[in-house]
């Protein structure tokens, strides 16, 4: 089986474990509280290595103050997974993974921080509940 074949099979086992939504681009984190999270998934490849980027959306860059751009950049030295980043107009939370040795816990264990720590950071920084 290709790998991204195998990735996808993964997804779709942690969507039914955890009661997670699967798009044909992401898959989509709820909690009980009504918020949500989207982790977007794509797929390309580096130095002949087949990975997955997994990122999901916190705001608009433009809202954010200086000094909260610099603490963003200060919090990756404690993340579990992935770090923040500027990606196009948004900070975003990035992660990845290579398709090839990803296991099920690995998987489920990063889609789960992305979108928890996510939805922290936009509660916390935006006060909304967009992405």
């Amino acid at each position: 089986m290709a790998p991204q074949e195998a990735f996808a099979d993964l997804c779709r086992q942690a969507c039914a474990d955890q009661d997670w939504e699967l798009l044909p681009t992401g898959i989509v984190v709820r909690w009980g509280d009504g918020r949500h999270q989207l982790i977007k998934l794509e797929f390309f490849e580096f130095r002949r290595e087949e990975l997955v980027r997994l990122s999901t959306t916190i705001g608009r860059v433009a809202a954010l103050s200086r000094e909260q751009l610099v603490s963003a950049l200060r919090t990756n030295a404690d993340l579990a997974h992935g770090a923040l980043a500027i990606r196009h107009d948004d900070l975003c939370m990035i992660d990845t993974l290579m398709l090839a040795t990803s296991g099920a816990a690995e998987i489920e264990a990063a889609i789960s921080y992305l979108a928890s720590a996510a939805d922290d950071y936009e509660r916390t920084l935006f006060g909304t509940d967009e992405h």
